[in-house]
């Protein structure tokens, strides 16, 4: 078939980057391959793999597998944005190389997204409870709210190629101080400011479970820096790049102020809980690479209290902000600490 006629027809794009998980990886790929769909594709980006991942793809006989690779480690965000960026489908998703696609559900998936016009981007919910298929997003403030920002695994975000072409996320979204380990935040605000976004609830993705992490370590986190995404520093230094990002949305003060309220609690949360929760768990401290210990609250209390202080001194006082747009994040942030506790109140109550 003609290259540009099958660039043309073709739907959707798994896009794979991947460094030294050949078994983890044969098997996902040979799994998305059950779908029969021609209209469908496998991109893989190999990253200077020392493993046999690709002697193992190169066995996989099947057209609508397209291998490539850095020939050196050229480093985890370099690989993630050029694998999305290789796809050719009218549609892109993402999965790291330790998760996997179930084939039965892909026809159905991609049914939705073909039928929803103008979708930009969006994710697939794990483990949803919800009768319905999927939620459809208004695009601007309604779709960045629900969808950028949150620093969720990216087994599952997906793109509109076309739309996602005139941002150049190779050029863009390349500064590993601002972007870090999450470049599809940032993407997927600018993509929510250009169509609706779709959250897709039937359960299409099977994630690695903790038994399986803690056999093979991390390659894009070392847990022993404090650089690690899951450091309180880092937590912070995300929240502010975000807000910094959100800042040059086209959207309302008010709006703005929203967002960054709900980054702020979303990185404290992070910060603090989820520190802990990732330092109680022995599988994930294998898989990172370092020990597990227990946080008290004397602990949590500091980290809560270091995060919200240098997150106020670096948003309100070392960058120039609007004083509205201040006062209304103030009012904000208190209202949803109020909420909390009074949902806290209420459940001791019941």
């Amino acid at each position: 078939m003609d290259d540009k006629l099958k660039m043309a027809e073709m739907s959707l794009s798994f896009c794979i980057p991947t460094y030294n998980r050949c078994e983890i990886l044969h098997e996902n790929v040979l799994e998305i391959l059950k779908c029969e769909d021609p209209d469908i594709e496998v991109v893989v980006l190999d990253n200077g793999s020392t493993d046999n991942t690709l002697s193992m793809l190169q066995t996989i006989n099947d057209k609508r597998l397209s291998i490539y690779s850095n020939g050196v480690n050229k480093g985890f965000l370099f690989n993630i944005l050029n694998a999305v960026n290789k796809g050719k489908g009218k549609y892109l998703i993402f999965c790291t190389d330790k998760d996997k696609f179930l084939s039965r559900e892909i026809p159905k998936f991609k049914s939705v997204l073909l039928n929803q016009p103008d979708i930009a981007a969006g994710f697939c919910q794990y483990y949803s409870d919800s009768n319905r298929d999927f939620n459809r997003i208004d695009r601007g403030f309604p779709a960045v709210r629900e969808i950028a920002y949150h620093a969720r695994h990216p087994t599952g975000y997906f793109f509109n190629r076309s739309l996602i072409n005139h941002l150049h996320i190779t050029e863009n979204y390349f500064d590993f101080e601002i972007v870090d380990l999450f470049p599809f935040e940032f993407i997927f605000g600018d993509l929510c400011m250009l169509g609706d976004a779709i959250i897709y609830y039937p359960t299409i993705i099977q994630t690695e479970s903790g038994v399986m992490a803690a056999k093979i370590k991390s390659f894009g986190t070392n847990g022993s820096s404090k650089k690690a995404f899951f450091m309180p520093e880092s937590r912070l230094h995300m929240a502010i790049n975000f807000c910094q990002h959100i800042n040059t949305l086209s959207i309302s003060v008010k709006e703005k102020s929203t967002l960054q309220a709900e980054v702020f609690m979303r990185g404290l949360i992070g910060a603090s809980f989820g520190y802990k929760n990732i330092l109680n768990n022995e599988n994930l401290c294998t898989h990172y690479g370092m020990q597990s210990r227990k946080i008290g609250t004397f602990e949590m209390l500091k980290i809560g209290f270091t995060y919200s202080k240098k997150f106020i001194f670096k948003n309100f006082f070392q960058v120039k902000s609007n004083s509205t747009q201040n006062i209304l994040f103030i009012n904000f942030l208190f209202l949803f600490l109020s909420r909390s506790i009074f949902k806290k109140i209420r459940n001791l109550f019941r």
